[in-house]
């Protein structure tokens, strides 16, 4: 089993187990009962009402509960309401309910998740020449729903131990949003968090299942690595292996939080290797930069692996890198993350 690992981590919360609660509160003990059984009879299950607990079965359940409670209960109340998580005989410590939620752009997080509010958009990857070969999915808000930054919705999930769930149903709408507009043969980069994973298989099986449902060629799948993720857990090399056996590919940053960039590219060899926009912007003009991404490349290639550089905005750079040899480019420059897949990039002089 993968112990969660993050950067302030946060332990993930997990499918199934059992939630208590408890306060001391004679005002919020009858509306929390009240809430616990009516949401525990409409899901068919009986909740334990000595100090109310309710076990589910799947996070749905747990997040549909939670959801339930932020949106019904005051925040003064929810500061009253101690609650704990059990999973088989291991109880964690008590928490304040209210350390349960966090909001993003006026809603719960785990209401997102739920619910789904958000979507996936594509941007091109290309190579030196300007041939599509590829394409990131980056997470989105829905055009309708209040705009949020990617990155403050995961940091907020994290915090209170959602990022498993949030980083599921990213993956795996990522899949479907690409196997419905991507032809065979076409790459599709999906971002994933190692430090979510708190068991391989339970955690994995629903990612390979979306996979083969949409029909998708494994190896046309790359994952990759948050660049906020550690990867010196011993486990990690675990994860690697297990997506690799099913066919995928594996990318990761070239700046990644905790461990050497040399020592974690020669460990993990990963399929490609993405050159930080650090690096990148203003390439053409910087020695030091042009030393870093040829030691890269050399690197790289001890294991057959493909740079890929990212955030490239200016031809000057896009020039300098496609004469120094890097195999695959990506940025404004090339293409801007759209809900469809670029028809065509917009036209380059040295092209």
């Amino acid at each position: 089993m993968l112990e969660p690992y993050h950067f302030a981590s946060t332990a993930p919360l997990r499918d199934e187990g059992v939630i208590e609660f408890a306060t001391e509160d004679l005002d919020t003990y009858p509306r929390l009962h009240d809430t616990i059984r009516d949401f525990a009879d409409a899901a068919g299950r009986s909740g334990t009402l000595d100090g109310v607990s309710f076990r589910y079965d799947n996070y749905r359940q747990l997040l549909q509960l939670l959801n339930r409670l932020q949106k019904g209960l005051l925040r003064e109340e929810t500061d009253n309401i101690r609650f704990r998580l059990k999973y088989g005989d291991d109880g964690l410590p008590w928490n304040p309910l209210s350390t349960l939620f966090e909001t993003v752009g006026g809603r719960g997080v785990s209401e997102y998740i739920l619910h789904r509010y958000f979507t996936t958009f594509l941007q091109p990857i290309v190579q030196p020449n300007g041939q599509i070969v590829g394409y990131e999915c980056l997470l989105r808000p829905l055009p309708e729903q209040a705009p949020f930054r990617p990155s403050e919705l995961f940091e907020k999930a994290r915090k209170i131990g959602q990022h498993s769930f949030l980083d599921r149903e990213a993956r795996h709408a990522a899949i479907r949003m690409s196997s419905a507009h991507l032809p065979a043969g076409v790459k599709r980069f999906v971002n994933f968090l190692p430090s979510s994973l708190y068991s391989m298989e339970s955690c994995l099986k629903g990612t390979f299942d979306a996979i083969r449902e949409t029909g998708t060629d494994p190896a046309d799948v790359v994952f990759e690595v948050a660049e906020t993720e550690r990867l010196d857990h011993p486990e990690i090399m675990n994860i690697f292996d297990h997506y690799r056996v099913q066919g995928i590919r594996l990318a990761v940053d070239d700046i990644v939080s905790g461990y050497s960039t040399a020592e974690m590219i020669d460990r993990l060899k990963p399929d490609y290797v993405k050159l930080d926009r650090k690096w990148v912007n203003g390439c053409h003009q910087d020695p030091d930069k042009q030393r870093h991404i040829e030691n890269l490349l050399e690197r790289a290639s001890r294991f057959h692996g493909v740079v890929l550089a990212e955030g490239v905005e200016r031809e000057q750079e896009w020039d300098w890198l496609r004469r120094a040899g890097v195999p695959l480019l990506q940025g404004y420059l090339f293409g801007l993350a759209a809900p469809v897949p670029a028809s065509g990039l917009r036209s380059l002089s040295k092209i």
